[in-house]
């Protein structure tokens, strides 16, 4: 292979040495081979193409609208944890409210309850008094048959005719 066509990645071996030169003159030619030129370091680079600026600009594009995306996405978010904080506000509040019912529930019963007790309470008494008084009239009765009967006494005959 000819050693001016071979590219410089692919590197110099010593087999493509001329045999006849020295080694040390034959090694220095090709490190002058292999290395670019001190002049053409020194040049500034050509401008980069139009399709790479593009390429920048896209990138810089879609970070932009990746940073608004997650922006939007942190908005939402915060709306989202609003909305939920007060749906929670709005829940206890509620729930204050039905331990509240429960309760005046629960005293209302109480209550109905003892205007129960106390009613039954007096009705027993109230029958228990009503009793009493039949007893003392079913005496009261037994006495007055019982004068009656001795008084009038009904004679066997006179019963025969009535």
């Amino acid at each position: 292979m000819d050693t001016a066509k071979k590219y410089l990645w692919q590197g110099l071996s010593p087999l493509d040495a001329p045999t006849d030169a020295p080694l040390s003159e034959t090694s220095s030619n090709k490190v002058v081979q292999i290395l670019a030129p001190v002049s053409d370091v020194a040049e500034p680079s050509p401008s980069p193409p139009r399709s790479l600026l593009r390429d920048w600009s896209k990138l810089i594009d879609r970070v932009r609208d990746a940073a608004n995306h997650a922006r939007e996405v942190e908005a939402q978010a915060q709306e989202q944890e609003l909305r939920v904080r007060q749906l929670l506000d709005q829940t206890r509040e509620d729930m204050r409210n039905a331990v509240a019912r429960v309760r005046a529930a629960e005293a209302r019963t109480a209550e109905i309850q003892s205007r129960a007790d106390a009613l039954l309470k007096a009705a027993d008494e109230k029958v228990k008094a009503a009793e009493e008084r039949a007893r003392i009239a079913e005496e009261w009765l037994t006495r007055v048959y019982d004068t009656i009967a001795s008084e009038f006494a009904i004679e066997p005959a006179a019963k025969q005719i009535a």
